[in-house]
């Protein structure tokens, strides 16, 4: 007997059926097999007392061991040191919010590690709710006492699922669907608490994941922000860019060969995915200036992250309309140095418009535009993007006020930087002309950190 998921759906979307009246008429006649449940009462307590008095007293002295000497049985020792591999003590991990319902029976979604025997059990879904999590690479099934019965009857072969389980008698029972049927040891899991555990007392993770923040660009420092945020529990994101993964962006970007030729946006959605199943994720392929209004409803915060002033500018437009705060973030030549801005609702700060109006241009740039160094600079150093460490150093400042930012208002919460850092910051990683040309000199030391600048609006900036 076989039993195909390919044909199993097939019968549910022909008939309407759901998943386990399917295998009931399927299963039909097989044999139920005996469920077996372990009990404390069918324990021998007074054997089991008597075996580890037995071992822990000893047996092992010379006259015991010459004893037995030839009647020894070599089987167990032959077995041991022999080449045939031991069996496997399979994990299953389940989220607690499917093992919370006792009523649950469907398909259910997975990370599968054969060669390690762990399962990291995420989701599930009946029939006609399927979203399978691109990141799971595996399907099992939760189905009734009876057909959980039939399963275990080792005639039947299983393909397209890769464990099956049931709610028995108070407690769950998972078993690989493989020609032993393997037991699974179950540990249960909760996403948010285990996801974030190391987060408590740092970051408040039921506060984050109900946070929605918009990043306008998905490159390198766009990029490197959505995972960190996404880290830090941050549930709900809109990303915004219209470019490509290309083969020169992977040395400084969070993505590499596997997203090549991909747009950013989409690459960098399943890499949130791949830390936070379960958040939210937009994509929109474009600029910031054509985000339909649909994708700016409820947002928390607008992030820029753009190549040119202008689209910086908008965003910060944006963010004033929505009366949400503004970070943006942006590297200089060769990444010698970069700057942070932030704008808040309801202060006296100018927003980004307002204290850059002179640099800022209608049209827009070329992509990655050396926006931040003269054309002297750019023929004298023959102009390259700056590495990775120089780009994500400016960048975290940029986080830690987004943490802050995010967490205004919460009375749990301790903030990192915003209580010492100004609405401009500028951050140095080195301060060798020959890297950053003659502005990096103005710089007292590599790694410097700017805590006394004040823009005030129309690029009068009082120090």
């Amino acid at each position: 007997m076989i039993i195909n998921r390919t044909d199993i759906l097939n019968a549910c979307s022909r008939t309407g059926a759901n998943i386990n009246q399917i295998l009931k008429n399927q299963l039909a006649e097989v044999k139920e097999e005996v469920i077996v449940q372990m009990d404390e009462n069918q324990v021998d307590k007074e054997r089991l007392s008597v075996e580890r008095n037995n071992l822990m007293s000893g047996g092992f002295g010379k006259s015991a061991c010459e004893a037995v000497e030839e009647s020894v049985d070599r089987t167990m020792a032959e077995k041991f040191f022999s080449k045939e591999k031991h069996k496997k003590n399979y994990i299953m991990h389940m989220s607690s919010e499917i093992l919370a319902n006792t009523e649950n029976e469907g398909e259910v979604f997975a990370i599968g590690r054969e060669d390690t025997a762990r399962y990291y059990a995420l989701a599930m879904n009946e029939y006609n709710l399927i979203t399978e999590k691109e990141i799971c690479n595996c399907v099992g099934l939760i189905v009734s006492n009876e057909n959980f019965a039939k399963l275990l009857n080792k005639s039947v072969r299983i393909n397209g699922y890769e464990f099956f389980g049931t709610y028995l008698n108070g407690e769950w029972l998972f078993y690989k669907t493989d020609t032993n049927r393997s037991f699974m040891t179950l540990l249960p899991f909760d996403l948010v608490t285990n996801l974030y555990s190391r987060n408590t007392g740092l970051l408040e993770s039921k506060v984050m994941l109900k946070k929605k923040v918009l990043i306008a660009g998905a490159g390198s420092v766009g990029s490197f922000i959505a995972l960190e945020l996404a880290r830090a529990g941050v549930g709900y994101f809109v990303l915004c860019d219209s470019d490509i993964l290309e083969i020169h962006n992977i040395c400084r970007h969070q993505l590499g060969w596997k997203d090549v030729g991909r747009y950013k946006v989409d690459a960098v959605k399943d890499a949130i995915l791949n830390i936070n199943p379960n958040a939210i994720v937009e994509v929109f392929h474009g600029y910031l200036q054509e985000l339909p209004e649909a994708f700016v409803e409820n947002v928390d915060m607008i992030v820029g992250t753009g190549d040119n002033r202008e689209a910086n500018a908008f965003g910060n437009d944006l963010a004033a309309a929505c009366n949400v705060p503004f970070v943006n973030t942006g590297c200089w030549q060769r990444a010698h140095a970069g700057e942070v801005f932030y704008w808040a609702p309801n202060s006296s700060s100018p927003t980004y418009r307002e204290a850059f109006s002179n640099l800022i241009s209608e049209e827009r740039s070329v992509s990655h535009a050396n926006y931040f160094a003269d054309e002297g600079d750019e023929r004298a150093l023959n102009f390259e993007p700056g590495v990775s460490s120089d780009i994500e150093f400016v960048t975290l400042i940029a986080v830690k006020l987004i943490y802050d930012l995010l967490n205004a208002g919460n009375g749990e919460y301790t903030p990192r930087v915003l209580d010492y850092l100004k609405n401009y910051t500028l951050v140095c990683n080195t301060n060798k002309a020959c890297i950053g040309g003659e502005n990096a000199e103005m710089f007292p030391s590599p790694l410097y950190i700017s805590n006394h600048i004040i823009l005030k609006g129309l690029d009068d900036a009082r120090c």
